[in-house]
């Protein structure tokens, strides 16, 4: 009898047991994301959004765009109307924006910004940012009035956290105490770390313009291993999301873009397998990947979404398998559909490529100028040759081949830069040719 009773409790513990495994593995179920091993999301970077009701088009906005490096300032309602009407359109599960959300940290950009990312919610797309360099106690923050620039409210810790509550802070998993930083749960194989690289002072009233360099801060650093370690107990990837770089995608462009203790930030990444980190901050599109330790680690800085080609990234997760695909926001499709009638949203493409390819003619005038030469068309033969480079780098279409590479420098652009400006022909030979991996496809191994 008494060996029956111990059978039927031992019995009765096993179902218990397994109840509560069921329960409890239901509840982890529950806390991911998503309860699906396909999920699509477009990662985009540097938006660098600026508010109509900030400007009146005067003079002192006129002389902010020629100081802008191309940025497209105009219009960039009518593009966020555009690209949300496509995403509700395509409906990724996730839009994740990695910094610079405001041209410079003024409060009522980074509000009116969130009205389009609220639209993308309400249609069921989960939306997650984090900040760049230019969006907390940012000092520049300006209203442009005339001739004049006024102070602008800029967003502090606080404000960034309350604005863009539902779109990240929310509905992390974990929060870092000491920064913007926050991890998502998103299913049963991956995890999303969103890290605050940044910056910035802790002034209600900032009065210094916004620093540059970025790093991962000691206590973030720590948080951030916590929450890999978690992530490698329950077997799964972890893809990370910050605004500063960990390589440096060009040589001449390196000193304040890369976190300035990227190689202590990227053995631990190595150490914990981190397939991909997603970046921005040096407007250019590019992916790199290097070893290190036997394990690859991959880098997809995204293009600023405020020049040319107004770039995204469209990344389908389907189990282990990582697929990236850069597209671009087609405002001059929608402008047809929707009928506008402002010629420069019309022909959008065409306009932003305009704008950066003359910010890139200005660099090579005044350098060229100031080299001595005064030849007219050696000078605009020079300048449109630069300001196409710099289309062609900043876009990410430098992958050539070395017979390619040859072909650029027999140009006479290239010859008359060599001639004449040391500056210009390093900067020149220093985004010709990237041969490291193809910028706007990859696919893990």
């Amino acid at each position: 009898m008494k060996k029956t009773i111990a059978a039927l409790v031992a019995c009765i513990l096993v179902i218990v047991g397994a109840v509560i495994y069921s329960i409890a593995g239901q509840k982890e179920q529950e806390e991911t994301l998503y309860n699906k091993s396909e999920v699509e999301f477009w990662v985009l970077s540097d938006p660098h959004y600026l508010d109509k009701s900030l400007t009146d088009s005067g003079s002192a906005f006129e002389k902010i765009k020629l100081t802008a490096a191309g940025k497209e300032l105009d219009y960039q309602k009518e593009s966020w109307q555009a690209f949300v009407a496509t995403a509700i359109q395509k409906k990724p599960d996730m839009i994740i924006i990695t910094g610079d959300l405001t041209l410079n940290g003024e409060k009522i950009s980074a509000e009116k910004l969130a009205d389009f990312l609220t639209q993308l919610k309400a249609a069921g797309i989960d939306v997650y940012v984090i900040p760049g360099n230019h969006d907390i106690n940012d000092g520049w923050a300006r209203k442009f009035v005339g001739e004049k620039q006024e102070r602008a409210k800029s967003i502090t810790t606080a404000d960034f956290k309350e604005i863009f509550a539902d779109f990240g802070y929310q509905n992390a998993t974990d929060h870092d105490k000491q920064s913007l930083s926050y991890s998502v749960a998103v299913n049963q194989n991956y995890d999303f770390l969103f890290l605050d690289s940044n910056i910035y002072p802790e002034d209600t009233e900032p009065q210094t313009r916004p620093a540059t360099g970025g790093t991962i801060k000691g206590t973030t650093m720590a948080w951030a291993k916590e929450q890999l370690e978690k992530s490698k107990q329950a077997q799964k990837k972890t893809l990370v999301f910050m605004h500063h770089n960990i390589y440096a995608h060009n040589e001449m462009l390196s000193n304040g873009f890369v976190i300035n203790n990227a190689d202590e930030f990227n053995q631990i990444l190595a150490d914990y397998q981190v397939p991909v980190v997603f970046s921005g901050h040096i407007h250019a599109q590019d992916i790199m990947t290097k070893t290190i330790n036997d394990h690859e680690l991959t880098e997809i800085a995204s293009s600023s979404f405020s020049i040319t080609p107004q770039g995204y990234g469209v990344v389908q997760l389907k189990g282990d398998r990582l697929d990236y695909q850069k597209a671009s926001n087609d405002v001059d499709a929608w402008a047809k559909e929707t009928k506008n009638k402002i010629p420069e949203v019309q022909n959008y493409s065409a306009y932003l490529e305009t704008l950066f390819m003359e910010d890139g003619k200005k660099l090579g005038y005044s350098q060229l100028l100031n080299a001595g030469l005064t030849d007219d068309q050696e000078l605009d033969t020079a300048a449109e040759f630069i300001g196409r480079m710099n289309v062609r780098f900043f876009s990410g279409n430098d992958f050539c081949t070395d017979e390619e590479a040859a072909k650029i420098k027999e140009e006479q652009g290239y010859q008359i830069i060599e001639k004449h400006s040391k500056f210009l022909k390093e900067y020149i030979d220093s985004i010709i040719q990237d041969n490291n991996q193809e910028d706007n496809h990859y696919t893990n191994k």
